[in-house]
């Protein structure tokens, strides 16, 4: 998550009171250690906040850790009626819809854990460059295509958001990413699959990554 989509997501759980969004789920939290050291401004832009408005929150992944509340398999309608009775109002669905080969059933089951007027608070990459968690399937969509796959909820906010970095705010930290570039680039044949996502990674040197962001009301 970046800190601009933190920010955003703030802004816009502040549009609501407290008792439209407790309890909210954050769906594949990952743990403690990625909310508050890896990535920070997770814990201090979004959590922090929430907390002080008195708003409980459950934070949800497949894997166990510290940070993790509870573990389970989004994916398993076993689990999400599991997780239903926990009376959510709201959720958050950030950066997982890439990640899974049918992102379709896991919009509706995001929907199947909120009541009537529940609120999801959902994120996905829009110009992002690969990246595997175990895998990524490059769904990328706009707004409007976000909103077809959340059907049975009304889109009450969507838009493209500039995360306020690149992929070259990540060479100037790890500069031998560089080289790596530069080793594959005669080599296609070693691999051609991956030869093409490093050459096309090479983009976002000077282009913004972009987050598409929207907020969905239950009907």
């Amino acid at each position: 998550m970046f800190e601009a989509e933190a920010r955003w997501l703030r802004q816009a759980l502040d549009a609501f009171p407290v008792e439209r969004l407790s309890p909210l789920l954050n769906l594949g939290s990952s743990d403690a250690h990625f909310r508050e050291t890896a990535q920070p401004w997770i814990e201090t832009e979004l959590f922090q906040p929430l907390r002080r408005r008195g708003i409980d929150i459950v934070h949800i992944d497949r894997r166990q850790g510290a940070g993790i509340d509870i573990s389970a398999d989004l994916a398993d309608p076993a689990e999400v009626d599991r997780l239903r009775q926990l009376r959510p109002r709201a959720l958050l669905c950030c950066n997982l819809l890439e990640h899974v080969r049918r992102p379709e059933r896991l919009a509706s089951h995001c929907l199947e854990l909120l009541p009537a007027g529940g609120l999801a608070f959902v994120t996905v990459p829009f110009s992002y460059p690969h990246h595997r968690d175990p895998i990524d399937t490059m769904y990328r969509p706009r707004p409007e295509e976000l909103a077809a796959l959340f059907a049975g909820a009304r889109l009450r906010e969507g838009r493209i958001l500039g995360a306020g970095a690149s992929y070259s705010d990540e060479i100037r930290r790890r500069p031998w990413l560089l080289l790596r570039h530069l080793a594959r680039l005669p080599v296609p044949f070693l691999s051609l699959a991956r030869w093409r996502r490093s050459m096309a990674k090479l983009y976002w040197l000077a282009a913004e990554y972009r987050i598409t962001c929207a907020v969905f009301e239950k009907e």
